[in-house]
């Protein structure tokens, strides 16, 4: 199999939810000398197992794709509790959708089960009234652990693992029912685990005094799929681990394509958080993100969050402020309050508290301070007051050259000469945006996608469609002329 034709499996496996690639692991009983995988060691599994079956591929990936959803594993549970934990599993295993009252258990959530539910469909009506089983079940099965001479912990992150794992089928009855929101307030999203950012990111990112940087995984089933692809640099990923560590706010501000949005959803990805994109527009105002009061026919005026707020109070979430210069600053002095460390904030007649693991991440072609180039009409000048929460402001940067070439080859399947050679003609369109001759700076995806077109298209009618073509008619000319100078055909011909 050649590798243009691994990296399409590859890539359709990363678009795979969290929660089935795990349920196709354990269903293919992958695993590595009993090590919990992170999302890119997943994801090189399922795809070498796809690529050495004897089965055809597509087949493969279809039964991936429906194998049953499962939650993350909980890392650190003590060896000796493996026999007692069989036993367990079983009981959740047969208790199905009866396992609600167990995560609520286990997670010290005391939320009363039939009032949670009330009104839900018979069918789940009827699961609830069997939860109250399950408890003496569990009893049971805790007082078989306790023989075990382990620590109180375990026996939590024990019982945790066994819930997680029965909980899968009651989501499906959940679902049906279209009851999500009501289990979402009940299920524990938590840290699973922490790792070297070599193991999570393949990348080694050293403190000053020689140790790994750790950073926290999360066991968020909504977050988002990962690109293999991505190239993360040690100096921007310095930034991310940083905001993990501190749970500070972090502006991003450089020219599209330098990676500003793909960074946060791909650390959310990578670290299994939930992911809320706000993208701001001038017309966006202050219920749009965070929230406003309404009519419920069933419980009257009731305030409703949006993203921002839904984002601000799930545990995990990785939130980005996308383009927030295009509104006026007055608008998002409202953010000030949720900023600030530790915040607790009044607003919509409740009390909203920053979740445990909560990131704020603004991605912007400014820095916050006015656009210095003239090239983004319309962006605001902050408010210094808003900058001022943003315990980091980083300016975003073009990958190296050499790291460009490894991600135009990774999405595009070409060889390195092709990507250097379409790569370097980029940059010297980029420099004509320093000279005012080009309006704006072809991005890595305008370079992804000419080569792809190169497969289909002549040369000339590729770079038109996927970069000329972008671009205002006063760049035109230039393009053209870096096209005619710097892209030989007949190499694209030989190395297509």
């Amino acid at each position: 199999m050649n590798a243009s034709t691994r990296n399409t499996i590859r890539t359709e496996i990363s678009r795979i939810p969290t929660a089935v690639r795990k349920g196709a692991i354990k269903m293919f009983g992958i695993t590595f000398y009993g090590a919990i995988l992170t999302p890119l060691e997943e994801i090189d599994a399922l795809t070498d197992y796809v690529v050495n079956s004897s089965a055809p591929p597509n087949d493969t990936l279809d039964v991936i794709r429906k194998a049953t959803p499962v939650a993350p594993p909980v890392s650190g549970t003590d060896p000796a509790l493996g026999a007692q934990l069989d036993a367990t599993s079983a009981v959740a295993s047969r208790a199905e959708t009866t396992a609600l009252d167990a995560l609520q258990r286990a997670n010290a959530v005391q939320v009363d089960l039939l009032k949670k539910i009330e009104g839900l469909s018979d069918s789940v009506i009827s699961t609830a009234k069997f939860a109250s089983g399950v408890a003496n079940r569990l009893d049971k099965a805790e007082t078989a652990i306790g023989a075990v001479n382990i620590d109180e912990d375990s026996i939590t992150r024990a019982v945790n693992k066994v819930v997680a794992d029965a909980f899968a089928p009651f989501k499906q009855a959940v679902e049906t029912a279209g009851v999500q929101a009501t289990v979402a307030d009940i299920a524990s999203v938590y840290v699973t685990d922490t790792k070297s950012a070599k193991d999570v990111f393949g990348v080694e990112v050293l403190d000053p005094k020689g140790n790994p940087v750790m950073v926290r995984i999360w066991n968020d089933p909504s977050a988002p799929a990962i690109d293999p692809y991505f190239v993360w640099t040690e100096k921007v990923l310095r930034h991310f681990l940083l905001a993990d560590v501190t749970e500070s706010p972090m502006w991003m501000g450089g020219d599209k394509g330098t990676g500003k949005s793909e960074s946060a959803r791909n650390f959310a990805g990578y670290t299994g958080r939930a992911f809320k994109r706000i993208n701001f527009t001038k017309q966006t105002q202050v219920e749009d993100f965070i929230g406003a009061t309404g009519y419920d026919p069933v419980n009257g005026t009731k305030f409703e969050k949006k993203d921002f707020l839904m984002g601000y109070t799930h545990p995990s979430t990785v939130i980005l402020l996308d383009e927030p210069t295009n509104l006026e600053p007055s608008i998002l002095a409202i953010l000030n309050g949720f900023l600030e460390p530790n915040s607790a904030v009044s607003y919509g007649g409740a009390v909203h508290k920053r979740a445990t693991g909560v990131l704020v991440f603004g991605a912007d072609n400014t820095l916050g301070s006015g656009d210095e180039s003239g090239r983004y009409a319309g962006t605001k000048v902050m408010n210094s007051a808003l900058i001022d929460r943003f315990a980091q402001v980083i300016r975003m940067e073009y990958l190296p050259l050499d790291a460009e070439i490894d991600a135009v080859t990774r999405h595009t399947g070409c060889s390195k000469d092709l990507a250097k050679h379409v790569l370097k003609s980029v940059r010297v369109a980029r420099q004509k945006v320093q000279s005012a001759d080009i309006v704006d700076a072809p991005s890595i995806r305008s370079v992804v996608a000419f080569i792809k077109a190169l497969k289909v298209l002549p040369v000339k009618d590729a770079w038109d469609a996927t970069i000329a073509n972008r671009q205002p008619s006063e760049s035109a000319t230039a393009l053209e002329a870096i096209r005619v100078a710097c892209i030989d055909e007949t190499f694209i011909s030989n190395n297509i």
